[in-house]
């Protein structure tokens, strides 16, 4: 049996000729050895805007993690995205947590948010 060596990446961007809209992406991994990493990451990040948390592309994620991302969205002004038919959208679903299927969708809902 051969294991699987996953490496976290948080990428932090704002939207390509948009001002409005701050997006972090993370890939790979998050669990209890790093899930306060993300906390630090996203706590760190200091923006007037809505905040896209992309999570489409994460392999495992667990209840630390969302212990995480329940902070972040009692916080503020979050929009989460989600991969359909993922384990995590599946849990994310149980736990009324909202998201969506696409960047391009909830970067324009926090840009509606945005505007006055």
């Amino acid at each position: 049996m051969t294991a699987t060596s996953y490496s976290t990446r948080l990428t932090h961007t704002g939207t390509e000729g948009d001002d409005l809209v701050t997006t972090v992406t993370v890939t790979g991994e998050i669990d209890v050895t790093n899930a306060e990493d993300l906390a630090r990451t996203l706590a760190g990040i200091t923006s007037e805007h809505p905040l896209v948390l992309d999570l489409s592309e994460l392999c495992y994620f667990d209840s630390a993690g969302f212990a995480v991302l329940d902070r972040v969205l009692s916080e503020g002004p979050v929009i989460v995205v989600l991969t359909p038919g993922s384990k995590l959208r599946k849990a994310a679903t149980l736990m009324g947590l909202p998201y969506h299927d696409d960047a391009g969708t909830a970067q324009a809902e926090a840009r509606g948010q945005a505007l006055p």
